[in-house]
């Protein structure tokens, strides 16, 4: 009985597993999506290395993303969440990034999902 009720566990454990990995997915597909469309690029560039146009002119430019994380790095998904939400300064990031509190909390989460995608 011991072995079937944990059987049912470990089976129930491995669907979700696998439904919440994909999801993550559509959210990240669904964040580069808006990256591009809400100009997140300009600044932070196409591979989150900080090269964009608009990004190269800044002081201090924004951090790549691509090399350890760069101003990412020890942010958890709150942090991130809130530094596109309320902008740069409110996590003690850079003046420069601007917030978009227009945006849903369901595209916040999927930019999330995005950005981190570009950690290496």
């Amino acid at each position: 009985m011991k072995t079937a009720v944990m059987a049912g566990f470990v089976a129930a454990a491995c669907v979700v597993g696998f439904t919440a990995g994909s999801a993550l997915a559509q959210d990240a597909k669904a964040g580069a999506e808006l990256y591009q469309k809400q100009g997140c690029a300009k600044c932070h560039g196409d591979s989150g290395a900080g090269d964009g146009s608009m990004g190269q002119k800044l002081k201090p430019a924004p951090s790549d993303w691509s090399k350890g994380g760069g101003g990412l790095k020890d942010l958890d998904d709150a942090k991130i969440a809130e530094s596109i939400k309320k902008g740069g300064p409110a996590i003690g990031k850079s003046k420069a990034m601007p917030g978009n509190s227009k945006l849903s909390d369901a595209d916040v989460t999927n930019l999330v999902a995005y950005v981190k995608t570009l950690k290496k």
